[in-house]
């Protein structure tokens, strides 16, 4: 089942296309505009977009687009946040890496930086 994206997810997505060269930034909000995410993970650190109107190829791969993320969990826990594309340089996936192993607790959005 597929739901809108949190402003959080879509607000990152629009921090990242900013860092990206013109192309990349521009294909990436365009993407944004018609996306639509899937949970893949009960705690939601890990989430799927569909794009309306493309018809995603074959899984061939994926790799993230070259801006990381880090913030800190509502209990204090390290996280990275990297955002993926398909082979087509398409938004594919947004994957939120808790290091302690624990579930994702609830992400404070207010500390992200992002690096490239």
């Amino acid at each position: 089942m597929n739901f809108l994206l949190t402003d959080n997810e879509k607000n990152l997505i629009l921090e990242i296309s900013s860092l990206l060269n013109q192309k990349d930034g521009d294909q990436l909000r365009a993407d944004l505009k018609n996306a639509r995410v899937e949970s893949r993970a009960s705690d939601g650190s890990r989430v799927c977009f569909d794009i309306i109107g493309y018809e995603r190829p074959q899984y061939r791969g994926q790799h993230p687009y070259e801006v990381e993320g880090k913030l800190t969990d509502e209990d204090g826990g390290d996280l990275s946040v990297l955002l993926y594309a398909d082979e087509n340089d398409r938004l594919l996936e947004l994957e939120i890496i808790r290091w302690d192993g624990n579930d994702l607790v609830n992400p404070n959005w207010s500390s992200l930086s992002l690096y490239k």
